[in-house]
């Protein structure tokens, strides 16, 4: 009778100590890629259905202001913008974590040609944002083996729908004549930074456009002079591409 009593103890310990974090931290059956995910976007406001989960490492977040109450992770396939509703996401989603994103019950909203993965939409957005009591719900946070995802290096002839959502490198380009701007602008009424398209070309002359939102901490710097290489995400929005610098990673 003691031995019974003694095992189910055991069992009762080991149940209270058991993380299920750690369960759920090996790949999910039914993980598809990011570019996988993205072609199942039919509508403008896609609803997952399918028991899949995507698997990818944080390249962007909040830790310079880049981007708010948003993450964008890679894998080998490319990158996706996931919308959350949270501040601070570099403290709960640092760069180089691995993250899980359980996907049924989430949805994809296309808009303009650019995807974001959220909440399926109560209103009149493609997308919601994942409220914070149901992040652990869709999404694992492993930050104990992190990878440094290594940005995809491209000229600026090089950038097709492929690339958008991806992380890349555009090296030896120059802001030109718009050096010395600041990287937003103020509105003339409010007195309030604004997100503001600063332009990029190469040498040979091919020029590209930069988005900076006023939420960056580094708005009110001046843009660099001279040529140099910058790190950011591809977006895309009814036709027009831009960079959105992550990590202030502006090598000048």
């Amino acid at each position: 009778m003691r031995r019974i009593v003694v095992a189910i103890i055991s069992v009762i310990i080991l149940s209270a100590c058991h993380d299920s974090s750690a369960e759920r931290s090996e790949r999910p059956h039914g993980t598809i890629s990011i570019a996988h995910l993205k072609s199942l976007a039919t509508s403008e406001s896609y609803t997952i259905t399918d028991d899949i989960a995507i698997e990818g490492y944080v390249v962007a977040n909040d830790l310079f202001g880049e981007y708010h109450k948003s993450i964008v992770i890679c894998d080998h396939s490319g990158g996706i913008e996931i919308a959350i509703d949270l501040r601070q996401t570099a403290s709960k989603f640092p760069i180089s974590a691995r993250v899980v994103v359980y996907c049924s019950g989430l949805a994809i909203g296309d808009y303009g040609g650019q995807l974001t993965l959220g909440a399926i939409p109560e209103g009149k957005y493609t997308v919601d944002r994942i409220l914070e009591k149901d992040l652990e719900r869709y999404i694992l946070i492993d930050k104990t083996s992190p990878k440094a995802i290594e940005p995809t290096e491209v000229t600026i002839n090089d950038i097709t729908t492929a690339h958008i959502g991806n992380y890349i490198r555009l090296n030896d380009v120059t802001f030109a004549s718009q050096a010395d701007l600041t990287w937003c602008d103020k509105d003339s009424a409010t007195g309030e930074y604004v997100a503001t398209e600063r332009n990029i070309s190469d040498r040979a002359g091919n020029s590209f456009m930069v988005r900076t939102i006023p939420e960056c901490h580094y708005r009110n710097e001046k843009i660099p002079s001279g040529y140099g290489d910058l790190f950011g995400i591809v977006e895309y929005f009814n036709g027009s591409y831009s960079l959105r610098i992550v990590n202030h990673q502006i090598i000048f």
